[in-house]
């Protein structure tokens, strides 16, 4: 029997995991052991395979010709297969390391991140829709997708790949890039519209956690959840410290009325985020403020000639702000309790407590609102918005019921607005500095349905929206929007409504820069003269087109916590939130030490840093599941299947490793690679074990049917996307761009009026888009394309460690009759026809050449031919017939399967 021998790392409280399990022992190096038949090893993987094999006294089956190699590499490593010239240039090439440079081009194809992202896929439950009766859309969803592919082609290392889908919120060097990662938490299903809230944060959070343990650790926790592990030491108690590293996420919030709002995890970001340009920003503000003393040294002079006086003016209480069509305005002049110092004399100090004033709407169709603002409190760490001028509702709570009417504050610094009925809603970009005195300004022109927000002085977005009047609620609130919503924190003051569209040169001197204003210009040309007055008008134009550098932002999936503000986490009897017992504190499982893991507060200061802490346990040498996890998945992947046959379930439900010793020294291997998954690709695919051919002699299996020892390679099906892929690489019309929003390849009418909501439940891609590879095709838990359906597409409510091997009716019956295959097979068939001109035999051979990868066999010739004379004999035109016969070849099974 295998024994691991003692261990010799600790966990970094000096604790070693408790339980005898071997999964759960120390990780260390074994010895290679030594075999007879040293000139079949290529490198220590076949040494432990051969050791097994020696055993009992079988022999390891032959190395595979090239062809079968190149195949068997090419969809490893790309999920596409080799075209017949790449196949026939290396069955050519003399060159000894002929192999090695072919696993390099595999490895340095974009392709490869496609692959093994799909791989990462199945474990985390992608899918790009909540799920339930109207199967919402996560926004950004695909980003995360991207991400993913993107991580696996730069060769990410594995603990840092890890790390910033658990806490890349918290890692100090967050950017967009890492913000986008941690989508991984919310890719589960999700009730938008669930009867008992508390039950349905803890679904979410149960989703997080039970899906980060079985594809880290191997551990299955669903079950603790309510009740003791049945077979593993894992107590009630140890589900919920777990779940406390999660605890500070907030997936649902409460609305307006009782409504939950369940899209608590969209955060919108400029693309930029983490790697703003500090000196553009700062040239920006320095020819802003240059414009603005050029502006006012003009009209200074100005009213100095019209006084007579050498005196210099406050240009901010000798000029007005513009009055016409002005029907409110509040300078909150006089009230010393709710009152402090402001913009211009005293403002109305809003605390968040009952602070907030009410006024009566006084307009409806055409208006310009405008307000000075201090913000002295963030918006909360769910990016809920914080009203400081408003009415109705947001968020499309209660949509169609009021109409959405004002201004609001937002985490990260925006300022957004909402106008009409449906809503509208116009954002500002982020940076907004919390202490500092900012201007805002709405505008609408009801006949052509404009609207603007402007900030600062800056346009920073204009769009369209509705026409009708905006007559209900009658009642506007400041400081909170009304009725309810959370309060502003911060000062207001010089409030302005007007029932006009101002100018922009007027909205300019409402934002305490008067020498930009109609007023200012009237003094210059007055008492200047022309000359003066076009170069004020010159210095306005300057100001109007200057912008601030930002960037384009977007809605991503992401993270997103409370500040340091996180609820007590309970163990719940039973798992019911409405029973709570027991107070727990963070802490890893016993099986694996118990004990708590030090959490910091993360640099950043807008969440607690205990998913960090946990990420960066998961990926501490010290654990003695992370490493074997990946290395068995690394073997499932190449091999069919992993040494662990559960390669989710290390525990005492799951199977023990057939060779233990290979999985140790594999995972050893890992971390000595600092956890880069190319290096380990390269060991694992030169070794003789991988290169070996399917094909079994009769003693192997008679002692090894299931081929448990490795003494051969096993031949599998093409996966879903594999096949869809390569009916699209056989045809000639893979599109292999990659990234970016979802697409929609033809869905067949029966299958689209199954949905809810038939007309809106699929979109439409262009032809070449929609030729693209499967991993981007849309995600729909409740729609699934019935090709990938058919053949064993990934589970997507649930991690799927494994894919099923189904051979059921269904599947021959689409491989013939479908819509999809019969539309391949026509562009197949002309492809064959435009390479090989009109000989028929030149024609059939092509096509095998192309579907198998490998030179037609002259039986299959023959049988193509014999079958093309039947159908043309039946009545069918050369062109129908060829159809049939290239969809015969996508049938076959040196096309569906990979020795």
């Amino acid at each position: 029997m295998f024994q691991l021998t003692a261990i010799t790392l600790l966990l970094s409280t000096g604790t070693a995991p408790t339980s005898e399990w071997w999964a759960d022992q120390m990780v260390t190096k074994p010895d290679v052991p030594t075999v007879q038949n040293e000139d079949w090893c290529r490198n220590d993987i076949d040494r432990f395979i051969l050791s097994r094999l020696e055993e009992v006294d079988l022999e390891p089956a032959d190395q595979a010709d090239r062809r079968t190699l190149i195949r068997r590499a090419t969809y490893d490593l790309t999920g596409l297969p080799p075209t017949p010239e790449a196949v026939e240039a290396f069955v050519s090439d003399q060159r000894p390391d002929a192999y090695d440079q072919l696993i390099e081009s595999l490895l340095a194809s974009p392709q490869y991140g496609v692959k093994w992202g799909r791989h990462w896929l199945d474990r985390v439950r992608w899918a790009e829709t909540d799920g339930y009766e109207r199967d919402r859309i996560k926004p950004g969803a695909w980003r995360y997708r991207d991400w993913v592919v993107a991580a696996f082609n730069d060769d990410m290392p594995y603990d840092r790949f890890i790390t910033l889908q658990l806490a890349g919120d918290e890692v100090p060097d967050r950017d967009f890039s890492t913000m986008v990662a941690t989508g991984f938490l919310h890719l589960g299903v999700r009730d938008d519209e669930p009867t008992d809230p508390e039950t349905a944060i803890y679904d979410d959070l149960d989703g997080m956690l039970d899906t980060t343990c079985r594809a880290t650790l191997a551990i299955s926790m669903g079950c603790v959840r309510c009740h003791a592990h049945k077979k593993d030491p894992i107590p009630h108690a140890d589900y919920y410290r777990m779940l406390a590293y999660f605890r500070g996420l907030k997936p649902y919030r409460m609305g307006y009325g009782n409504s939950i709002i369940s899209s608590n995890f969209v955060r919108n970001l400029p693309l930029d985020y983490g790697h703003e340009d500090a000196t553009a920003l700062e040239n920006w503000i320095a020819r802003r403020d240059e414009l603005q003393q050029q502006a006012d040294s003009l009209t200074i002079d100005a009213l100095k000639r019209e006084t007579g006086s050498e005196a210099t003016p406050d240009l901010r209480h000798v000029l007005k702000s513009p009055d016409e069509g002005m029907v409110e305005y509040l300078d909150f002049e006089g009230d010393p309790e709710i009152c402090e110092t402001g913009s211009r004399g005293h403002a109305l100090l809003v605390r968040g407590i009952d602070d907030s004033l009410e006024i009566k709407r006084p307009v409806q169709d055409d208006f310009t609102i405008s307000v000075a603002f201090r913000p002295d409190a963030d918006g909360p760490g769910s990016g809920e918005p914080r009203w400081f001028l408003g009415s109705g509702l947001v968020d499309g709570e209660i949509s169609g019921i009021v109409d959405d009417f004002g201004l609001s504050w937002f985490k990260g610094g925006r300022v957004t607005a909402g106008v009409g009925r449906p809503e509208t809603f116009l954002t500002s970009p982020p940076g907004l500095n919390l202490g500092q005195w900012h201007h805002a300004a709405l505008t609408r022109h009801r006949e052509t349905g404009t609207i603007q927000l402007w900030v600062d002085g800056e346009l920073v977005d204009e769009k369209k929206g509705g026409t009708q009047s905006l007559s209900s609620p009658d009642i506007l609130t400041i400081g909170r929007m009304h009725p309810g919503g959370n309060p502003f924190q911060g000062a207001i003051d010089e409030v302005r409504i007007y029932d006009r569209v101002l100018s922009p040169h007027e909205i300019l001197s409402l934002q305490d820069s008067p020498g930009f204003g109609s007023h200012a210009r009237s003094l210059v040309r007055e008492n200047l003269g022309d000359e003066a007055a076009v170069q004020h008008d010159e210095i306005v134009e300057a100001r109007l087109q200057l912008q601030r550098p930002v960037s384009d932002s977007v809605d991503i999936m992401t993270a997103i916590e409370d500040g340091q503000n996180v609820p007590d986490t309970h163990v719940l009897t039973r798992g019911n939130p409405h029973a709570p017992a027991e107070q727990v504190e963070p802490g890893i499982p016993e099986i694996l030490g118990g004990h708590e893991i030090p959490v910091n507060p993360t640099v950043h200061g807008d969440s607690t840093g205990r998913r960090l802490a946990l990420a960066n346990w998961i990926v501490s040498p010290e654990n003695p599941r992370t490493s074997r996890v990946l290395a068995n998945r690394l073997w499932q992947h190449h091999f069919g299947r992993g040494i662990v046959t559960t390669p989710d379930d290390f525990g005492h439900l799951g199977m023990r490793p057939t060779h233990p010793e290979l999985l140790d020294w594999l995972a050893v291997a890992v971390i000595e690679r600092d956890w880069h998954l190319k290096d380990m690709h390269r060991l694992i695919m030169n070794s003789a074990t991988y290169r070996m051919d399917s094909q079994p002699d009769r003693e192997a299996m008679q002692q090894d049917p299931i081929n448990e020892r490795f003494s051969r390679f096993d031949m599998r099906r093409l996966t879903a996307e594999e096949v869809r892929d390569s009916f699209l690489a056989v045809n000639g019309t893979l599109n292999t761009k990659l990234g970016g929003p979802s697409i929609y390849p033809l869905m067949p009418e029966e299958v689209l009026a199954t949905a809810s909501r038939p007309g809106s439940a699929w979109g439409h891609s262009s032809t070449e888009e929609a030729a693209r590879r499967s991993l981007y095709v849309h995600v729909k838990r409740s729609l699934k394309m019935p090709l990938l359906e058919s053949f064993d597409m990934a589970d997507t409510d649930t991690a799927c460690p494994v894919r099923f091997n189904t051979t059921v009716p269904t599947q021959a019956l689409t491989m013939l009759n479908s819509e999809t295959l019969n539309r391949e097979a026509s562009l197949l068939a002309e492809r064959v026809k435009r390479e090989s001109g009109s000989d028929t035999e030149s024609m059939i051979r092509r096509g095998l050449e192309l579907s198998t990868q490998r030179p037609a066999h002259v039986d299959d010739i023959r049988s193509c031919m014999a079958m093309l004379e039947d159908l043309e004999s039946d009545g069918l035109s050369p062109e129908k017939a060829l159809h049939y016969v290239c969809l015969s070849m996508l049938n076959m099974n040196a096309f569906m399967y990979i020795d």
